[in-house]
């Protein structure tokens, strides 16, 4: 039986900094104690099923490319979210298509793939292709390993995006488009922003259930996805319903749906959590985070459309770095 009530809920907890920065990978397996595991390990028993052992998880961070650390989700909650669910008997993958390079070649690169290696956790690209039809009328490929795992547990870092205004839980999930067509829909669809936006909308209602839990530690500000300048929000949050979790920080940095094309979109639709008011908050509100009032969006947004030059010289420098990287 669903829980629609819990399905509005967003669960806030506070993250000592101090802490975070000394945080090592092998300190999550062996001190239990930690601010970090203990907030996390509260949030992730909010909104996930009482028993959760033997199923497949796919834990989905941004890993959008390897030369920005700031503009992926922090190791810390990538190593901290994996630990956690295998104590729960998960059976955990790590998995993304990120924009550039590959997804091994992003985690090695944030000094978290030797980690998962060593306790067990295989981590994989989402490169396996399967064509569906979405609501809006435009066929989509999307991850054939997004679709056929039991749970997606969405852990998107939040950022400012120069084309969307903010990018959190319900963006993240376009990583699970394989590869050249996360650009290529860029080209093709993005001219029309609200119907770019339904696509993204509509693909994360294509996929399996899905938890979300949004990495607002240390953010991305003023510019982004990749390039933006970094602030201390010191905030982890989870909640069963993506759009819940975006709304509330879109209303606590004061946006409007106008600059949010997403959450226009999402408005238009319908979507109840899209709407401030039905969201509840048992824990904490971002209202009490006092750090909030100094997170700046971008200012004018740039078009979501690519340009053909631009996606050609996107996939000739993919091609290259396969080449670089060999079989």
């Amino acid at each position: 039986m669903v829980n629609h009530r819990l399905n509005t809920d967003v669960f806030i907890k506070r993250v000592n900094k101090e802490e975070y920065d000394r945080l090592r990978p092998s300190d999550i397996i062996d001190d239990k104690n930690l601010d970090l595991v203990k907030a996390v390990d509260e949030l992730l028993g909010a909104v996930l099923p009482r028993d959760i052992k033997g199923l497949n998880i796919l834990l989905k961070p941004n890993l959008l490319k390897s030369k920005d650390p700031l503009c992926i989700t922090s190791w810390q909650l990538m190593a901290t979210v994996a630990v956690l669910l295998k104590n729960r008997g998960a059976k955990v993958t790590v998995g993304d298509s990120p924009a550039f390079g590959n997804a091994i070649q992003v985690l090695k690169a944030a000094g978290i793939l030797d980690f998962f290696s060593k306790i067990g956790i295989p981590c994989t690209g989402l490169s396996v292709p399967q064509k569906i039809g979405l609501p809006c009328g435009l066929d989509i490929s999307i991850s054939k390993k997004a679709l056929e795992t039991d749970i997606i547990f969405n852990l998107p870092r939040l950022k400012a995006h120069c084309q969307m205004g903010l990018t959190g839980a319900v963006k993240n999930l376009y990583g699970v488009v394989p590869g050249f067509r996360k650009a290529l829909y860029h080209l093709l669809y993005g001219k029309e922003s609200s119907l770019f936006a339904r696509m993204i909308i509509e693909i994360g209602q294509q996929l399996p259930p899905t938890v979300n839990l949004m990495d607002a530690t240390l953010c991305m500000h003023e510019n982004g996805p990749s390039g933006g300048s970094p602030i201390w929000l010191g905030t982890v949050a989870s909640s069963q319903s993506a759009h819940a979790l975006d709304t509330t920080f879109y209303n606590a940095f004061g946006a409007t749906p106008e600059r949010i094309p997403i959450w226009k979109e999402s408005q238009k639709m319908g979507i109840p959590c899209a709407f401030y008011q039905n969201i509840r908050f048992p824990w904490l509100s971002l209202e009490e985070i006092e750090e909030t009032a100094d997170f700046r969006l971008p200012g004018e947004l740039d078009p979501i459309i690519f340009s053909p030059t631009r996606f050609i010289k996107g996939r000739v420098r993919s091609l290259l770095k396969g080449l670089a990287i060999g079989p």
